[in-house]
């Protein structure tokens, strides 16, 4: 028999492409053992392992195409498990078989955005890190991400790959860079604005044909800037684990300030407040598993509590709605019911209710947590250094294939050329 020899294929291509794993010299049926590792973007080293056998051509038989991505487990020591960080460009994985007949490895990439031509743009209050696709034409329809409070760099690896699938994309930060507020407290709508004014002039995006895409409180600026910005009209709007209210202000490492996230002519517009104290048993634990833990500890906390009993106040929640019926594009609203940083699905579902459009989609994700990233993004670890996402890492990686494929989908028919 033929000496054992591993073919993955594509052995470069996008992160969000089918995986082929083929074996020679196994007869089939027999058990193959396959070793995925890799060093993420932060230098964290990971590595996935299954059992499966080899059909009639050689392909691994791998019941749930995800599995290599959801089981890929947090391997550094003397350091608490933190989420996956992807490459705005691309990682190489290893890629190893061992069956009784021998073993064989190969290195394949894997990429976001390997090609692209980057541009960073810096204005008052506003950081636009712009991608363009090699397409050859030019003028593309355009793609604005808006991140939440882990600033930019979250959401580089996403906008890269929009940019890979033919789109103008872009990151617009609005803290936590330099020059830039520290906190997700009293952002000005006006900064927003002329960020997202600054890429519709880009030379490269066609005006005509913008859509937003906004994560976690990132789409309660999205929304309240479009809303408060009635010159800038967009063809579609995307909200991944979204809110349908101004929020609290946030504050790194510190209670959140008695303030509002968001500002419009200097003034703070009304929000809906964050009950704190739902959240003193965790800390209580957190901070006695650091002090007698033999091993590293998560510091990360479930928010879910203190914005769920900040939803039953009705007061507040109706003072702090963003009136998104004033949003004259499709939305595509995307939550997982297993959120643990907020109640995104219910927040999605009054975000839609508000507007009473055929056009909107919701699309909810059973057992899918906060951290929703294209397919194959590792989602073992469920939690950064603050804050817990939730959900099971079977749930969140079915969830991540399917909200991107449907985002895929949304954007090619609402951003078509006329």
């Amino acid at each position: 028999m033929e000496p054992v020899s591993l073919q993955v294929d594509p052995v470069s291509g996008p992160i969000d492409s089918a995986t082929v794993f083929r074996v020679h010299g196994v007869a089939p049926g027999l058990p193959v053992h396959l070793d995925i590792a890799t060093i993420d973007a932060d230098g964290h080293h990971w590595i996935s392992q299954q059992d499966c056998d080899v059909d009639s051509n050689g392909q691994l038989r791998i019941a749930d195409p995800d599995r290599p991505w959801w089981n890929m487990k947090f391997v550094d020591e003397g350091i608490a498990p933190v989420t996956f960080v992807g490459s705005e460009a691309g990682l190489d994985y290893r890629i190893s078989v061992h069956a009784h007949e021998g073993s064989s490895s190969t290195t394949v990439r894997r990429s976001w955005g390997d090609d692209l031509v980057r541009e960073d743009h810096v204005g008052n209050g506003w950081h636009l890190r712009i991608y363009l696709p090699d397409t050859g034409e030019s003028v593309s329809a355009g793609v604005l991400l808006l991140p939440g409070t882990m600033g930019a760099r979250p959401s580089t690896p996403t906008a890269a790959l929009l940019a890979s699938h033919g789109y103008v994309s872009a990151v617009l930060s609005y803290m936590g860079e330099p020059g830039l507020p520290n906190d997700f407290e009293d952002i000005p709508i006006e900064a927003i604005a002329a960020g997202m004014a600054a890429f519709a002039s880009h030379e490269r995006v066609d005006a005509d044909r913008i859509a937003v895409h906004a994560a976690s409180v990132g789409v309660s600026v999205a929304l309240s800037a479009l809303v408060h910005t009635p010159g800038f009209s967009v063809r579609a709007v995307v909200a991944v684990a979204p809110t349908h209210v101004v929020l609290q202000a946030l504050a790194d490492g510190a209670p959140p300030p008695k303030a509002s996230s968001l500002t419009v002519a200097g003034e703070p517009l009304p929000y809906m407040p964050i009950r704190v104290e739902r959240l003193l048993g965790q800390i209580a634990k957190r901070t006695f598993g650091r002090v007698f833990s033999p091993s590293p500890t998560s510091r990360a906390l479930s928010l879910r509590p203190a914005y769920s009993a900040g939803l039953r106040d009705d007061d507040a929640v109706a003072q702090a709605l963003i009136p998104v019926e004033k949003i004259d594009a499709p939305m595509l609203a995307i939550a997982g019911v297993a959120d643990a940083s907020y109640p995104a699905d219910r927040m999605a579902r009054a975000l839609l209710a508000r507007r009473r459009r055929d056009t909107d989609r919701l699309l909810i994700l059973p057992n899918a947590g906060h951290f929703l990233r294209p397919p194959a993004t590792p989602t073992t670890v469920d939690r950064n250094n603050r804050i817990v996402s939730g959900g099971t890492p079977a749930g969140t990686a079915k969830g991540q294939r399917r909200a991107w494929n449907e985002t895929l989908d949304f954007l090619s028919k609402t951003l078509a050329a006329n």
